[in-house]
């Protein structure tokens, strides 16, 4: 198969002017040839030459020298007969090509993104008691830890799957955030140990495949798009111990004074005050004054927790939820509007009445225990479309959700929060959510 040269020329043309028309997209090209993304990437680029407007016979000779792509790495292309079309080496041919063919136009869009369907999603999690397992079987295995705190369930989920992977050939990308400044005086044990950050990257230091570790401090997690190196889809999303009382209220349900004077009433009067040249939340709390980051009574609702982990994630793992967090949360999971009154705070008296059987078949589920959300009530059909300053904003669904009860689960990783649970006779056992979302049509 043989193509006029004058098109070949004004093809390399072409290639090396995408190669030097943007650094940023150069630079961030690099995501997409690594070991961990590579099969996706040709994946992805065969089908956007596809659907290009370029000459057949080009098209057909870049599909023959990709081809012998694989998860074995960019080198196994066919990389003489790529330099003919592109004029480059492998490895720069198919970054620039990533360019060329639209793959990459920010660093924000070179991360690779699974193919799995939320069809294929469901029907793992819905067949598999460990959905962490999902991370062995899908295309691209990419984790983001919210408010990844002392980073106890990172270890965890890197002592139980790095090995595995190492057995596979594969990259576990393993990202984390919290909102704690690193080298506050506020948070105390929920700080990130330096010793466990350098633990986790030290593999990523020595040049090894297996785990690509990054974690970021001082990070609010409603803020993503200012880190341009926290990618915009991850396959599973994490939140452990979701934070109360910023979950704890759902702001679109219940009024600013009506939440305030519930804060007052169960936590106790707060106020800002500076702690050794940094901003704090002082709190009058049985008799004694706490201090927390000044943040610690800002009310974001579940409502933005759950729009953000249906854009990040493809499988959302909300784990060691307390009580309070928890039926407001699952206020939100139901089509049932009743399940959301407005302006009516959510206690032991109240829960049973806006519940009704729900509340009872729920509250008896042992620990260890798990169900279907569907099968106690049809689930929201629709959430409120999200903003987003990563992409178009877009109305989702959950179409599958699990509850489970309880803190810790054989074989599961967990994060110490999890483990502390154990010891705390007065608070009510956890509930641990499993949740698939799907993007509707507009």
């Amino acid at each position: 198969m043989a193509i006029d040269p004058q098109r070949c020329a004004l093809f390399k043309t072409e290639v090396h002017q995408a190669k030097k028309s943007n650094r940023e997209a150069w630079e961030s090209s690099t995501k997409l040839v690594g070991h961990s993304s590579i099969a996706q990437t040709l994946n992805r680029l065969g089908q956007a030459i596809q659907a290009s407007d370029q000459p057949a016979v080009l098209k057909d000779l870049l599909m023959q020298s990709l081809s012998g792509g694989s998860s074995d790495g960019v080198h196994q292309v066919e990389g003489e007969s790529l330099k003919l079309l592109t004029g480059l080496p492998t490895t720069k041919a198919v970054r620039a090509l990533c360019i060329l063919f639209g793959l990459v136009g920010s660093s924000m869009n070179a991360a690779p993104c699974s193919s799995w369907s939320p069809s294929d999603i469901e029907s793992f999690v819905r067949t598999h008691c460990n959905p962490y397992d999902l991370l062995l079987d899908v295309d691209v295995a990419s984790l983001l830890d919210l408010g990844a705190g002392d980073l106890s369930f990172a270890i965890e989920l890197a002592d139980q799957y790095v090995p595995r992977f190492q057995e596979r050939q594969r990259t576990l990308v393993l990202h984390g955030v919290d909102r704690l400044k690193p080298g506050s005086r506020l948070g105390g044990r929920l700080h990130a140990d330096p010793d466990v950050v350098k633990k986790l990257s030290r593999s990523c230091d020595k040049g090894s495949s297996t785990l690509a570790f990054e974690f970021w401090g001082n990070q609010d997690m409603f803020h993503l798009e200012k880190n341009k190196d926290v990618w915009p889809c991850y396959t599973i999303v994490t939140c452990h111990g979701p934070a109360t009382p910023t979950f704890a209220y759902e702001p679109t349900r219940v009024s600013a004074p009506l939440i305030e004077a519930d804060l007052i009433r169960t936590r106790g009067a707060s106020r800002h005050v500076r702690m050794e040249g940094e901003e704090a939340l002082e709190v009058d709390h049985a008799g004694r004054s706490l201090l927390f980051p000044p943040w610690k009574f800002d009310i974001k609702g579940p409502v933005a927790l759950l729009n953000l982990i249906a854009q990040q994630g493809k499988c959302c793992l909300l784990t060691s939820i307390d009580t309070q967090v928890f039926w407001e949360i699952l206020s939100q999971l139901f089509e049932d509007p009743n399940v959301r009154p407005a302006d009516v705070i959510f206690t032991p008296e109240t829960l049973p009445v806006i519940f009704g059987p729900r509340y009872a078949e729920l509250t008896a589920l042992p620990v260890g225990a798990s169900v279907a959300l569907s099968k106690l009530g049809e689930l929201r059909s629709a959430f409120p479309i999200g903003s987003s300053d990563r992409g178009t904003p877009q109305s989702y669904r959950f179409r599958y959700v699990e509850i489970r009860r309880g803190a810790v689960f054989d074989g599961i990783p967990a994060s110490q929060t999890a483990r502390l649970f154990k010891n705390m006779t007065e608070e009510a056992p956890p509930w641990f959510l499993i949740l698939v979302p799907e993007p509707l049509q507009l």
